[in-house]
């Protein structure tokens, strides 16, 4: 690929950053030069942690969460000036507002722009009575025009239904993670210790933004009945976010206060994911969660809700266990069962790691975009990057 000048536009916080940093790493190793807009909350915190890694950016004030005309016009006019300046030959969005945001962009100043969906907002069971605002945004974003990247097939199936954008402007690029970073810890026990926790105990541990999405109660509730059967346990919950105190109100109303034990943000996921035996996630949407991939693939025994890009990651009864989103009694039981059975859960575990290194590493996460990257800045009409399947199909009709 030919050098190529890339804006990025993205939250900074949760998957989206995480996900915005590995790939701009990755690319840099290839020649591509890159600039980051780091918008919302976090922004100075995380435009650091770019510099820190070699990886220009600039933090931007945004409104996350609501509509801010007079602010969102200024950051529209700052990616806009910002493309000209690093003369981009592409921008990527991370995040629906990024998004809408940056094809404006695009649309203005003529580059091309890709969209990462990170989740499908436009859907009742994600943003609820938000939803058809969200629709109409991104419909209103199709006719700026650019190229959409789904994390999984299901996400491209749904957007094309909802008459998002054409199909030859969709294309399908898994989330993927860096299985070396990522993986079993030569000494479990030793990694529990150096978290602070008994090294000889078996770990379940929580991790994630502390956030409505993320449903930290509904972990807190599964575990009312369980933590009385399983004293040898340690239970952990690790992150930051707008729902601390109502967990810690919940933790105290359940008489779980000494016996969850709050780790707090962890700047190093390797090092408090290789300390759990077994991972939770009890989000009631997603996209495809960026630390369900990192904590299979550190060897841990996962247990998720199956929301969206989830049963993607994980195959109920083999590489982990699948539950309905808000079935605290469900989740219950597929932490009793891998709790009771250490059997079990190693052979979980060990089907999870063969599945992330087989199907979700950066190597091949990173030569989908270089491939999609190449054809939009060599002035090609993109080809759909999906499954063959998928393809075949849309071939057909």
């Amino acid at each position: 690929m030919r050098q190529i000048s890339l804006l990025a536009v993205t939250k900074s916080t949760g998957g989206i950053a995480l996900y915005n940093k590995l790939l701009l790493t990755e690319l840099r190793r290839i020649g591509v030069r890159t600039h980051t807009l780091c918008l919302s909350e976090n922004n100075e915190a995380y435009a650091a942690d770019l510099a820190r890694r070699g990886l220009s950016a600039e933090p931007l004030d945004m409104a996350r969460y609501s509509i801010d005309f007079g602010g969102d016009a200024r950051v529209l006019r700052r990616v806009i000036a910002a493309a000209r300046a690093q003369a981009a030959d592409v921008i990527v969005c991370h995040g629906s507002k990024s998004g809408f945001l940056g094809r404006a962009a695009g649309r203005i100043t003529g580059i091309p722009v890709v969209y990462r969906q990170a989740s499908m907002p436009f859907q009742r069971r994600v943003q609820g009575a938000k939803a058809p605002l969200y629709w109409a945004l991104d419909f209103v974003a199709r006719g700026f025009g650019g190229h959409v990247v789904t994390l999984t097939d299901q996400a491209r199936r749904e957007t094309l239904k909802a008459r998002l954008m054409p199909p030859e402007r969709v294309s399908v690029i898994r989330t993927g993670v860096d299985v070396e970073r990522f993986r079993p810890p030569a000494d479990r026990a030793e990694a529990r210790r150096a978290l602070g926790l008994d090294p000889d105990r078996p770990v379940v541990g929580w991790m994630g933004r502390i956030e409505p999405q993320k449903a930290p109660l509904d972990y807190i509730e599964s575990l009312r009945a369980l933590v009385g059967r399983y004293p040898q346990a340690q239970f952990v919950m690790a992150g930051e976010g707008r729902l601390q105190r109502e967990v810690d109100l919940a933790l105290a109303a359940a008489g779980l206060s000494d016996r969850v034990r709050m780790l707090g943000w962890q700047s190093d996921p390797v090092a408090a994911l290789q300390a759990f035996d077994i991972y939770v996630l009890s989000s009631h949407w997603e996209g495809l969660p960026i630390t369900l991939l990192e904590a299979m693939a550190c060897g841990c025994c996962c247990i998720s809700t199956d929301v969206d890009g989830c049963s993607d990651a994980l195959e109920d009864g083999v590489s982990g266990r699948l539950v309905g989103a808000g079935d605290t009694r469900a989740l219950a039981d597929a932490l009793d069962s891998v709790l009771g059975d250490p059997d079990l859960r190693a052979r979980y575990a060990a089907a999870g790691r063969l599945r992330v290194v087989t199907l979700f590493d950066k190597e091949t996460m990173v030569a989908k975009w270089v491939e999609l990257l190449s054809t939009l800045t060599t002035g090609r009409a993109p080809v759909p990057l999906g499954s063959t399947a998928e393809a075949a199909s849309e071939g057909a009709k």
